[in-house]
């Protein structure tokens, strides 16, 4: 059982596992505080060292070992729960770079000032603006465990927190995973109660009765969670509820979001903190790019990348002044980037000269999908001039074998 225990240089007290708390509360100390008094000192028990061993951060630059107890998201600190699996975490989005510029900076950085203080978040804005990419970053980073729940007209949410079944003795309620993680939160393998983030996806689907189950859990009062029987429990201190949408509860209000239906007022006053998102600065989203598409980078060099810096701009500009209909978020860059990479990964492998208008080409692949001609036209006026100059790529040095270039 030794190796389940970490001694204090201070008092002599063996604690279970985590030293952290024991600090705070009996001598006022930090970590850092401490191991500058106790350089040598252990932090996290043997056993703990090893499990976070088998179960490491997906972030290299935030490991999680003893001297990492606290890690910081856009100079905001968080906790890390290093006994938490990655598997009860949401998962980390792929290339995840915090974003820290221009509109979208400004709203991740209150986001993540709510989550701190583990308030109950009500996020909206544009597709494909980061907000679920945050919240799963967030819980990955920090490894709080999560549960994840898509908003899907029709569907039994009250199911979540309890339903009837039976077996051979008859019938009986059976508590929902909702219920439970936020009741109860996570046992993590050092004995904690770890309290769960909830995560509700696409809220401004939600149907009325659908968004009345909701009602409770999103108080910012007292924090209470139905149970069978007309039972309500106290909410496990720390747990954080959290939904994402594309409106603000008030119904489609840009003609692309039909789906969206009125919240009640009362409910969407519940939430603590209601924030919008809106889309990635250049300066954030270039190097995600370069990274998701290293091939293109490869072969075109820093050229591409300034000529679909001014393409986002202009789209983006004519969508949010009505001049334009659609959705050109990440997704949709990404969309003709991946395209353009799928043609020049089929000219390598054919051993040919990629194609001289290989991105006019990439570009149907987000501009096929504006629902009418005019837009189509309309769009394709201000992409094709830009990205009509762009250099024929000389692929030339690089074979299919480079690590660089793509499978099937």
């Amino acid at each position: 059982m030794k190796n389940h225990f970490v001694k204090c240089q201070v008092c002599g007290q063996e604690v279970k596992d985590l030293i952290t708390d024991h600090l705070q509360e009996a001598h006022g100390l930090t970590v850092a505080d401490y191991l500058s008094q106790h350089p040598t000192a252990e932090v996290a028990s043997a056993r703990l060292i090893k499990l976070r061993e088998a179960n490491p951060t997906p972030d290299p630059q935030h490991p999680p070992g003893p001297e990492n107890l606290i890690i910081s998201m856009a100079e905001i600190p968080f906790r890390l729960y290093p006994d938490v699996p990655t598997s009860a975490c949401l998962p980390m989005p792929d290339h995840y770079r915090v974003p820290l510029f221009g509109s979208l900076g400004e709203d991740v950085e209150h986001a993540l000032t709510a989550l701190a203080f583990r308030r109950s978040l009500y996020l909206w804005g544009l597709p494909g603006s980061g907000k679920d990419a945050l919240i799963h970053a967030w819980s990955s980073l920090t490894r709080t465990p999560a549960i994840l729940r898509q908003i899907r007209p029709g569907a039994d949410i009250e199911g979540w927190f309890f339903s009837r079944a039976f077996n051979e003795k008859g019938t009986y309620w059976e508590e929902g995973d909702v219920l439970v993680a936020l009741r109860d939160g996570y046992l993590s393998e050092s004995g904690r109660n770890i309290p769960y983030l909830v995560l509700l996806t696409d809220f401004d689907r939600a149907e009325k009765e659908q968004a009345e189950s909701i009602r409770l859990i999103a108080d910012s009062i007292q924090g209470r969670v139905d149970g069978p029987g007309g039972r309500t429990y106290p909410v496990l201190p720390g747990s954080i509820v959290t939904a994402t949408a594309n409106t603000a509860g008030g119904g489609d209000e840009r003609g692309r979001m039909v789906s969206a239906n009125l919240l009640d007022g009362s409910l969407m006053d519940r939430w603590q903190r209601k924030f919008q998102f809106h889309w990635m600065d250049w300066l954030d989203e270039e190097p995600i790019v370069q990274a998701k598409f290293p091939l293109l980078f490869q072969v075109y060099q820093q050229g591409y990348l300034d000529k679909f810096k001014l393409v986002t701009k202009n789209i983006r500009e004519a969508i949010l002044d009505d001049r334009l209909m659609g959705e050109f978020s990440h997704r949709g860059l990404c969309s003709i980037l991946g395209h353009a990479t799928d043609i020049l990964t089929l000219a390598i492998r054919k051993k040919d000269t990629p194609p001289q208008d290989l991105f006019k080409k990439a570009v149907r692949a987000w501009v096929d999908g504006i629902p009418d001609r005019d837009n189509r036209t309309n769009a394709r006026a201000m992409i094709d001039p830009v990205i009509a100059i762009l250099p024929t790529g000389d692929v030339s040095h690089i074979d299919q074998n480079n690590p660089l270039v793509p499978g099937f």
